[in-house]
């Protein structure tokens, strides 16, 4: 009843929902502009990718580019952001992507434009459920979505699939999962209403129309309906405790790096030491990575040996790489040899690892050069406040990039137990990447410069493995210390 009138309230306020958008006009893209960006997409990936064929080989990446020049032809930006995606999609690189360019989407929705009126989760089995919707229609909640304005579900999922990227088909399931409305709107165009097929959950067929939905209307239902979004999204880690036992819930959103993030790290395992917890859930579900110095940080708290935060990193030294250095020591690293460079980006980036070799190495189809640099650990811990109790690391497959590398670290060192599923991101990722805006369409495109491995120096082509498996639909409703322990003891 409160969603019901909260949904009455904005449709009041606001008659724009009824109204049909105004005729929406996109940027159209000449063919030798696109020529030009997609010869500038290939050598950027060339020149600066450490192993830009790990997947897709090289021959394959030039027959796809000859097919999509052959087909080339004018074309809504919208449209050609679909087919470079598509290319840059199949080299199954999480850190080289392709991001479409948000003037265009904040001038579509200036000209009328609108956002679907629901929220969908991609099942791993292929299935698309609608987890979340803003209308007052009930039979919605939960339903399986069969197809959108006469698409059917898996072609639509099919589509958008080349929209995505990395390594894992969870990760990318995950990607259609956060930005259906956006890659709905990318493929199919503008819509001021959607009609729904779906299979209810009481099993019975129906097809509804509901009118979509203008930023503002959106806006407003995300505040009423997750008024703690954003509360979340404010803190980079918060810390919680379980009712009369020493148990403590640590929740990291990010690995980014803020103002006194190592007072703040220090502060936090001070108190846990004070509240003489014995057991530390430390949470990185959804969390999409960052940098290295939060990893290092953390664990300076929780390793008592000597560790290093990779075994082997294989790096691109071209020009946009040196973008990674601190812009006081830039020009140094620019006008020093490439080995001598490497070690002082070591000495200047870490505090738990030394260098002990650097090797040269030529791409066998590219003939690029790029360098291997092996690593070996230095004695970088914490007497002071550093935890001795049990550790858990709950793990999905939202986590990412430097959150991966976290999860391989405590794996690899024996600190912890991991519970979950397998990180969206593989355990040995590429990473470091560099952002180049494309001349015409406006689009960015980022290339990773690195590959990092892991500490014990296991390569396959997963993410890190839980020791405890939890399916996803399970893991997800557990979301504070005593959920936690409930899910745990029933797994464990």
């Amino acid at each position: 009843m409160k969603k019901t009138l909260s949904i009455l309230l904005i449709l009041l306020l606001n008659p724009l929902v009824f109204v049909f958008a105004q005729s929406f006009s996109p940027r159209v893209m000449e063919v030798d502009l696109m020529k030009e960006e997609l010869s500038l997409v290939r050598s950027k990936l060339i020149r600066i990718h450490p192993e830009p064929f790990h997947f897709l080989s090289f021959e394959d990446f030039e027959e796809k580019i000859s097919n999509l020049k052959n087909r080339l032809e004018p074309m809504p930006v919208e449209q050609w952001y679909v087919h470079l995606a598509s290319l840059i999609s199949s080299l199954q690189d999480g850190h080289t992507v392709l991001l479409f360019n948000q003037e265009d989407r904040r001038r579509y929705f200036d000209q009328g434009g609108k956002i679907l009126p629901f929220l969908v989760q991609v099942k791993d089995n292929k299935r698309a459920v609608l987890q979340h919707h803003f209308t007052n229609d009930s039979t919605l909640s939960a339903a399986e979505l069969l197809s959108v304005n006469g698409n059917l579900i898996g072609e639509v999922l099919q589509n958008m699939h080349q929209l995505t990227f990395g390594e894992l088909e969870v990760f990318r399931n995950a990607q259609i999962t956060n930005s259906f409305g956006r890659m709905y709107w990318l493929l199919y165009g503008h819509s001021d209403s959607v009609t729904l097929s779906v299979e209810q959950r009481n099993g019975k067929l129906a097809s509804v129309t509901h009118n979509c939905l203008t930023v503002a209307q959106y806006d407003e239902f995300v505040k009423i309906d997750f008024p703690k979004m954003e509360q979340r999204k404010a803190h980079h880690m918060c810390l919680t405790y379980a009712n009369n036992r020493p148990v403590a819930l640590l929740k990291l959103n990010d690995f980014n790096t803020y103002k006194g993030y190592r007072d703040s790290i220090e502060h936090t395992f001070k108190t846990i030491q004070q509240y003489s917890i014995d057991t530390l859930i430390i949470d990185i579900r959804g969390n999409g990575g960052g940098e290295h110095f939060i990893t290092e940080t953390i664990n300076y708290f929780l390793l008592d040996t000597a560790w290093v935060l990779v075994s082997k990193a294989k790096i691109k030294m071209s020009d946009e790489f040196y973008s990674v250095f601190p812009k006081t020591v830039r020009w140094l690293a620019k006008i020093l040899p490439k080995k001598p460079s490497i070690k002082l980006a070591a000495a200047i980036m870490t505090n738990n690892t030394k260098i002990s070799r650097v090797v040269k190495v030529f791409d066998p189809t590219t003939k690029e050069p790029s360098y291997e640099i092996y690593t070996r650990p230095k004695q970088h811990f914490s007497e002071k406040h550093r935890f001795k109790g049990k550790v858990f690391l709950l793990i999905d497959r939202n986590s990412y990039s430097m959150s991966g590398m976290f999860a391989a670290i405590l794996k690899d060192y024996n600190r912890g137990v991991l519970v979950g599923e397998e990180t969206g991101g593989l355990a040995n990722p590429h990473g470091s990447n560099v952002r180049i805006t494309l001349p015409h369409s406006k689009f960015t495109f980022t290339v990773s410069t690195s590959r990092a491995y892991r500490p014990s120096g296991f390569f396959d082509h997963h993410g890190v493995i839980p020791d405890i498996k939890i399916p996803y639909e399970q893991l997800r409703t557990a979301q504070n210390v005593e959920t936690i322990l409930q899910l745990l003891s029933k797994f464990n």
